[in-house]
């Protein structure tokens, strides 16, 4: 029983502290999951408490796998994981079977798990968190009292730190598709004679009351009968997706403006992302009408991408005496454009070269030290 206990800790404590560190990584992406649970629960109230939230589940979750290795307060310890372990296989098991969120953020962007991986990978650590609960016991600290605590506390000040570093001035290691060193364009290219999206036309009819779908191959023959409602195509199976498959900027009148901004392959190109204008970092205004100001004045072009309503956008614009025009953008790719509101992203041709968070925007003399 103690070499299984032993191993259960090692396993539980290294996969915790993994965890907890890829999500401190990317504390604001974790807390868009978190959002999306309190949406599926109904509980917006949470929503605006997302970001703390988000970063104290991280270090809790770190810390916690950091005392199981250290083998102090082992009853303690053994308690706090298997209720979490419990909550959390419970939240897994819903999204498994409702499948309202597809991915449980468990290991940030670095792994996506489907919702019932995700499930499964829950229920596998129910069974070794069970093995340190019934056998606790056989816990012990590897090191005297004091050393333990100081290593627990040096643990808690670098796991504090990290989190706090990241969400400030954005994660060490991107993920996600956006980060230095892609193309845009290319990632959002579909190779020649890839399979694509196949859907099939349903139609809605209603008889007696009730609605009725069906397809082109099953219509009834006495159709006559039936009052049509609706036509919808349903994806039947799923194509080839590239990295990048929901880039779209549109004007205030609902243009694409997506190729204009992909066309200029050659320049560089300096993007302002502000998922709302109303919330993230305020104060910082006329340093952006600044620096966007400069860089216009040097012939080249400044982009503004959010995800506000346009007659909202425009108020903010002269608020703030920003002179130049944003562009509609959906939330869902904003959010991985730039973990921060506002970011800046600086590209050349359609390839990312430095990316800003709204705690370290830079001046026109930054910018340039980049583009040489």
């Amino acid at each position: 029983m103690n070499i299984l206990v032993q191993l259960s800790r090692i396993l539980v404590g290294v996969l915790f502290i993994i965890s907890g560190f890829i999500k401190a990584n990317d504390t604001i992406g974790f807390s868009y999951k978190l959002e999306e649970y309190f949406e599926v629960f109904h509980m917006p109230f949470f929503a605006h408490y997302a970001v703390p939230l988000a970063m104290f589940i991280c270090i809790f979750e770190i810390m916690v796998g950091v005392v199981l290795l250290v083998g102090t307060y082992a009853r303690l310890n053994a308690w706090l994981l298997l209720l979490m372990i419990i909550f959390f296989t419970l939240l897994t098991g819903y999204s498994a079977i409702t499948n309202k969120v597809t991915d449980c953020g468990c290991f940030g962007d670095a792994i996506k798990l489907k919702p019932f991986q995700s499930f499964i990978k829950d229920l596998v650590l129910l069974v070794f968190i069970g093995i340190i609960f019934i056998g606790h016991s056989f816990i012990k600290p590897i090191f005297n009292k004091t050393i333990c605590h100081i290593g627990m506390f040096i643990s808690l000040l670098v796991t504090t730190f990290f989190t706090i570093y990241t969400f400030m001035f954005l994660p060490k290691i991107d993920f996600l598709p956006y980060k230095v060193g892609n193309d845009i364009g290319k990632l959002m290219e579909i190779p020649e004679g890839a399979p694509r999206d196949e859907y099939e036309m349903i139609f809605i009819y209603e008889k007696g009351g009730q609605q009725l779908e069906f397809t082109a191959a099953n219509l009834p023959a006495d159709l006559d009968t039936y009052k049509f409602i609706d036509r919808k195509d349903k994806l039947i199976k799923e194509g080839y997706k590239p990295a990048i498959f929901d880039f779209k900027l549109y004007n205030d009148a609902g243009i694409d403006y997506t190729d204009s901004l992909l066309a200029d392959k050659q320049n560089y190109k300096l993007i302002l992302v502000q998922k709302s204008v109303f919330e993230g970092r305020k104060g910082i205004e006329s340093q952006i009408a600044a620096l966007a100001d400069n860089w216009q004045k040097s012939g080249l072009t400044f982009w503004a991408l959010s995800a506000t309503a346009p007659e909202q956008v425009e108020d903010y614009r002269h608020e703030h005496q920003l002179a130049f025009p944003y562009y509609l953008m959906d939330a869902t790719p904003i959010k991985s454009l730039v973990r921060s509101n506002p970011g800046l992203i600086l590209l050349k041709g359609n390839t990312v070269i430095k990316k800003w968070s709204a705690y370290n925007l830079p001046s026109f003399e930054t910018v340039k030290k980049y583009m040489n």
